[in-house]
This record gives C-alpha cells, structure tokens and sequence, in this order.
C-alpha cells in the first residue's frame, strides 16, 4: 500500500513538473513576431554619487548660501517686546522663498516666516527681507530685517530696489 502510494506521488511530482499536471499553468506570453522590435535594454538602476563641488573661503555666494545667511540674520526680527524662541520662528523653505541674483551680483532673498513669537492673528503676517553676497570668507550683509507679507507685484518691485542709505 505504500508503494502504490509512493508511487501515485513521484508520478504527479513528474508531471506537474513537465507541465503536464493536474493544476492549470500559467498562460504564456505569445512569442513576438518577427516584424515587431524588440524592446532595447532599460538602463542600470544604480544611482550616480553626487561629489560635492571644492568651495574655499573665495568661492562667491549662490542661492542657497543667500538663503542660509538671511535665515541666520533675521531671527530676532521676529520676537516680541517681551523675548521670544527661536524655535517658534518657521521659515519658509527654500523651494518656497524667493531669492534672486541682482545687477549687483547680491541676492535679494524673501521668505516667509510663521512666527509663533506672535498672537495666531498676527503670525502669518511677516517675511525675513535679505540682500546679501560676497564670498563665503568675506560675506556681504547689505541689508537684512522683517517686512510684511508682499504680493506678487511688491515682491517683483523690491527685488532690485537701491538699497537704503546708512
């Protein structure tokens, strides 16, 4: 009895491995035919390392050197007669401030600030104003502090303004 059973096993074990078992196969793919193209081969997924660029104390500011010196300007524009925390002052980030490279090769920056210095009416309601440049070892402050929000229309006026006079 055994055997006969064994037997019955190896027998199926045979067939389904040769396709021919009891279980349906899984339907396959027709062959493409000889007009079709066959698709070329997709490229390698690995990523390509990102190598940091040299920068030196003579290496002059970009966009994100502007917004990082107007970032670390700013913060006490925005506490209260009373103190305040810096940790309660969100900047907008850099893909949402504004920054811009002026005619005098300095970079107006404008990013908005929810200040939780400020009563929740008055929160949204500022911006850190910065035009800043140089070079990292010589850095350039011309002008930073807090303004109101603007509108498209201010924002396009103020970029390229005179700076204000000492």
């Amino acid at each position: 009895m055994k055997l006969a059973s064994l037997t019955v096993v190896v027998v199926a074990a045979g067939l389904t491995l040769s396709g021919c078992g009891l279980l349906p196969s899984a339907p396959t793919a027709p062959s493409p035919s000889a007009s079709a193209e066959s698709p070329s081969p997709s490229p390698s997924a690995s990523p390509t390392p990102i190598v940091p660029e040299e920068r030196d104390a003579s290496t002059r500011f970009d966009e994100w050197d502007a917004y990082l010196a107007c970032r670390q300007l700013t913060p006490s524009y925005f506490y209260t007669d009373n103190g305040g925390d810096f940790y309660e002052v969100k900047y907008a980030s850099f893909a949402d401030s504004f920054i811009h490279e002026r005619a005098d090769g300095l970079f107006f920056v404008y990013s908005e600030v929810e200040n939780g210095n400020e009563p929740p009416a008055s929160a949204s309601l500022a911006a850190a104003n910065c035009v800043v440049g140089g070079t990292l070892g010589n850095p350039q402050y011309a002008q930073f502090g807090s303004t109101i929000r603007l509108s498209a229309a201010e924002l396009d006026a103020a970029k390229d303004a005179p700076l204000d006079s000492p």
